[in-house]
């Protein structure tokens, strides 16, 4: 893992001190964006775990290699002394085992958040639809057997929407902040700072998908120079934790006020994050 940067402060790590790298579970929105949060948390809350299983492995281990040292190992071998002796004076192990498998992990949070920020648009788009499905009018055309496959109004509406938002995701992300300002009447970014970060987010789950994190020549026309990042074309590129908090904190404050404007506009019902995942139960 590469060094961490320091970088800047920007309005998407926090508001009002709290931090929207890791969102609290009773902030309130609606159940589109409370759906995104429940897969957020898990996936943080995974890799949280195993990492702290790591640094309780190497304090275990090594508390056990100084007790043999110092009370066991008169009535041991040379052999058993020394193995003991280098596991108590190794404290880290297990969290060096972990970091090789940095570039991984990295792709592998970088791609759950990414997706589900843009299962999130697709959501609350759906859900302003079905208030106003006037927003769907477009020169988009169904095949009657695409439309028979369909049981209900909602679900051919959830399908226009996804597929509509799966043709912007590869336009890249110009094409989706234009639908939400044309169609919902919803401005997505505050600051060109919001937009870029959020576009380097998305086009590094792109590279992570289609080139296994290789920086490519499309991923450069779109992000182009961005400060506190080195992109090399050629180069295999991951995030480090620093990154990843900067830029997953931005995209989660963006959504967050996406989801404020909308529901506001629309509509529709916001109410604690907590009590949204307890009625899922």
């Amino acid at each position: 893992m590469r060094k961490s940067k320091k970088k800047t402060d920007t309005t998407s790590k926090n508001e009002g001190g709290r931090s929207f790298f890791y969102p609290p579970r009773d902030i309130i929105c609606t159940r589109a964006f409370s759906n995104f949060l429940l897969e957020y948390h898990s996936n943080f809350d995974c890799f949280f775990y195993v990492a702290s299983l790591a640094i309780k492995s190497d304090d275990v281990r090594v508390r056990a290699a100084n007790l043999f040292v110092r009370h066991l190992a008169a009535n041991a071998s040379d052999e058993e002394r020394e193995r003991h002796r280098k596991s108590a004076s190794d404290l880290d192990a297990a969290w060096r085992q972990l970091r090789k498998f940095a570039p991984l992990l990295s792709r592998n949070l970088t791609n759950t958040a990414v997706s589900g920020v843009q299962r999130y648009f697709s959501e609350i788009i759906q859900a302003a639809a079905l208030k106003r499905p006037g927003i769907l009018k477009s020169a988009q055309t169904l095949r009657v057997d695409e439309i028979l496959n369909f049981n209900n109004h909602k679900d051919l509406v959830a399908y226009l929407i996804d597929r509509k938002i799966n043709e912007l995701s590869y336009g890249g992300l110009d094409g989706l902040e234009e639908y939400f300002s044309d169609r919902l009447g919803i401005e997505m970014f505050a600051s060109d700072q919001q937009r870029t970060l959020l576009k380097v987010f998305f086009e590094l789950r792109n590279i992570n998908v289609h080139s296994g994190g290789i920086v490519n020549d499309l991923f450069l026309r779109r992000v182009g120079q961005v400060d506190g990042f080195q992109f090399v074309r050629g180069e295999c590129f991951h995030v480090d934790m620093d990154e990843l908090e900067e830029l997953a904190g931005n995209a989660i404050h963006i959504a967050l006020e996406v989801d404020r404007s909308t529901a506001n506009k629309f509509k529709l019902k916001r109410k604690a994050h907590n009590i949204w995942a307890g009625s899922r139960l």
